[in-house]
């Protein structure tokens, strides 16, 4: 088994059978009988080697048994120790008859058993027999500080939109994340999953409160009964939960109905507000989106145009016109290591993300003021820094080297196959299962409507709420409606607006 850097090493000990009693192959199973009841682990289990002429003669009368012995919990090297006694039998006998060499050995030199004494030593006669490192799966922890591709896909892409804005969502990711696996009690669930949400919450903070007590060393005393007036103990205040972690997830799944677990199965999330008890909706991270943007696109403009980029800034489409598919994205950090449950640090990430988005501004920035791409500087070549560093994602130094954005350097995979059948939409299913009508409806909505606004309002922020399908007639000389959609407003809509300035100028 070749060594993974991915898994824990266990601690260890080597440890070995001597001849005398290894040529008493009941005598061998009972040993490894006792080893097993005493909670050590047989990793390697070597039986004659042919390096037995380096250790001692003694060894060359029969064959030996060798293994490495492993422990979960407590020290390999000790137990063992413990468990075959003083190196001399007869001493061995007197403090601990029930060693194992008390029962098998007859002499110091024929003592039948033979551990390392620390883990230097234990490590060296490893080597000699060319034992792999005993190693073990890690356990899983919940940590939000690392993020698999799989956690961070479902905030890129929620199911509820069509077609999102992956970059933008990445940027947010990278500066306020990162996205978790949370789910709102006020939010995300419906009103009966919500009240189980809720009381699983309630649990949580009094146990929280429970052990910050404990911890602080506050008696909790009961209440009196009579009607005298005792001054109770202060309780340790501990603000509103509203967020239900993975692990707090795990416990109620099985309560929650079909569309809150499959809510939970396809969504992550980013906390804000206050004690980060708030999930952010997509308008809110649209909005966020276009601020980040219209900052950095200032900051850039005032270094290339001074005082004009105030005015610049205001006729200028915040929207990224840099698009990211997900093979792209899983390139973009096709270098980064992994733990073994294929989860990233967010630190790595972050600075991967951070970087490709200082790439991306100035190319968005080249097609604003027609300046050459390789022409804009990077701040981060100015100091001279080894070149190692620059390619290390736990530095501050780290840099891409490249001035494109992907999408303008990324070569598709040809296409050797083409798929006959293509999974439908579920916004096109003629049958939707009651969990997936809302769903499908947003779907529709993201894909066919507009965001609507009064015609003088129009440089201000978009409103939210107001939707109106298109209406797509036949052939490419339809009606006005055809590749526009307008809502009418108390003062009339465009279309009358403009008829009665016609009237106006007969």
């Amino acid at each position: 088994m070749l060594f993974d850097p991915k898994q824990e090493n266990l601690p260890y000990t080597f440890a070995m059978i001597k001849p005398d009693t290894t040529l008493k192959p009941n005598i061998v199973q009972e040993v490894v009988n006792k080893i097993e009841a005493t909670g050590l682990t047989i990793k390697n289990f070597v039986q004659q080697q042919k390096y037995m002429d380096e250790i001692m003669t003694y060894m060359l009368s029969g064959e030996c048994v060798m293994f490495l012995l492993c422990h979960e919990t407590e020290n390999p090297i000790m137990v063992w120790k413990k468990m075959i006694g003083n190196k001399d039998p007869i001493e061995a006998k007197k403090v601990d008859p029930q060693s194992l060499r008390a029962i098998y050995g007859t002499s110091i030199i024929k003592n039948e058993f033979h551990g390392s004494d620390d883990p230097f030593s234990a490590n060296k006669e490893r080597d000699i027999f060319k034992f792999p490192i005993p190693q073990k799966i890690p356990n899983f922890k919940f940590d939000k500080m690392k993020v698999s591709l799989e956690i961070l896909f479902k905030f890129l892409y929620p199911p509820n939109l069509e077609h999102s804005n992956a970059l933008e969502r990445l940027d947010i990711f990278a500066i306020y994340g990162p996205c978790v696996n949370y789910h709102s009690v006020d939010q995300c669930f419906c009103r009966e999953c919500a009240i189980i949400g809720k009381e699983h919450i309630e649990g949580v903070r009094e146990s929280l409160i429970v052990s910050e007590q404990t911890k602080l060393g506050i008696k909790i005393r009961p209440q009196p009964t009579t009607g005298t007036r005792t001054q109770l103990p202060q309780r340790v205040q501990l603000p509103p939960i509203r967020l239900l972690k993975e692990e707090d997830i795990k416990q109620i799944y099985q309560q929650l109905c079909e569309k809150c677990q499959f809510h939970c199965n396809g969504y992550t999330h980013l906390q804000g507000g206050r004690n980060m008890q708030h999930i952010l909706t997509d308008q809110e991270l649209n909005t966020l989106a276009k601020e980040m943007n219209k900052q950095e696109i200032l900051e850039l403009l005032y270094s290339e145009k001074g005082n004009a980029a105030n005015v610049m800034i205001e006729t200028i489409d915040l929207n990224e016109p840099n698009h990211y598919t997900k093979e792209m994205i899983e390139l973009l950090f096709k270098e980064l290591e992994t733990d073994y449950y294929n989860r990233f640090k967010f630190y790595h990430l972050q600075n991967v993300i951070l970087e490709d988005r200082r790439i991306r501004m100035n190319a968005w920035m080249s097609i604003l003021i027609n300046k050459p791409i390789h022409r804009f500087k990077n701040p981060k070549l100015v100091s001279k820094v080894p070149s190692e560093m620059r390619k290390n994602p736990e530095s501050i130094h780290y840099t891409i080297n490249r001035i494109l954005p992907l999408n303008q350097t990324y070569k598709k995979k040809d296409i050797t196959k083409m798929p006959l059948d293509f999974p439908p939409n579920l916004a096109d299913k003629d049958k939707l299962n009651p969990n997936e009508e809302k769903l499908a409806l947003l779907k529709k909505l993201h894909r066919d409507t507009h965001h609507m606004v009064e015609i003088q309002d129009a440089k201000k922020v978009v409103s939210n709420g107001v939707y109106l399908l298109r209406k797509y007639n036949d052939g490419r000389n339809g009606d006005w409606d055809n590749y526009s959609s307008l809502k009418g407003m108390n003062r009339g809509s465009y279309v009358n607006y403009e008829q009665k300035k016609k009237k106006e100028k007969l």
